[in-house]
């Protein structure tokens, strides 16, 4: 049985059906009262009854009052990116949250090709500009922009060439990216 307030996952027990019956989020399963959503237990103790708070609406709410969020290009479109969030400011998400990335909100000056500002498997810092899902970002911002990138020709982490273009120090391929407070300097280190 979990304790109050604990995490839990759908299937996971929460008590019998002799001790509470299930409410929010739960369900009876041959006696046994477990987890239907991922989510926080709340044991009712006036009403005997077992629910589950799920964890999307407090999601929501920490997005709300987010500066910006981490997240991997998953792939590109013509006009618009989809990137898997898996980080809110310094904490980590999981399961990761599908946010949409369109070329008007890449850059504050015009952007032909998004290839020219991100490409799948970047990691980038974005800010959240909507609360519904799928989670619209920007990266207008001074601090927003690519944090890692691998190059598109060999797989190896590139380091900053200048502040629009990045280098393999590899195989020497120079990339155009948008870049935020990118991790690897030019020496190779990371800061």
């Amino acid at each position: 049985m979990g304790n109050q307030g604990d995490l839990t996952t759908p299937g996971e027990l929460l008590g019998v059906i002799e001790e509470f019956t299930p409410g929010e989020g739960c369900y009876e399963h041959q006696g046994q009262v477990r987890a239907a959503v991922v989510g926080k237990v709340f044991y009712d103790m006036i009403n005997r009854k077992s629910n589950i708070i799920p964890e999307r609406k407090s999601l929501s709410f920490k997005l709300r009052k987010a500066k910006y969020v981490y997240g991997v290009v998953s792939s590109l479109k013509e006009d618009y990116a989809i990137v898997e969030v898996s980080g809110v400011e310094e904490r980590f998400i999981n399961p990761s949250i599908t946010g949409y990335l369109h070329i008007s909100q890449v850059a504050q000056k015009h952007v032909k090709d998004l290839r020219d500002a991100i490409r799948p498997s970047d990691v980038i810092k974005a800010k959240p500009i909507s609360f519904t899902y799928p989670l619209q970002l920007t990266l207008r911002g001074r601090d927003l922009g690519v944090i890692i990138a691998y190059c598109s020709v060999c797989g190896t982490l590139m380091i900053k060439a200048d502040e629009e273009h990045l280098k393999c120090p590899n195989c020497n391929n120079v990339e155009p990216r948008r870049i935020g407070p990118y991790t690897v300097r030019g020496n190779g280190s990371r800061s």
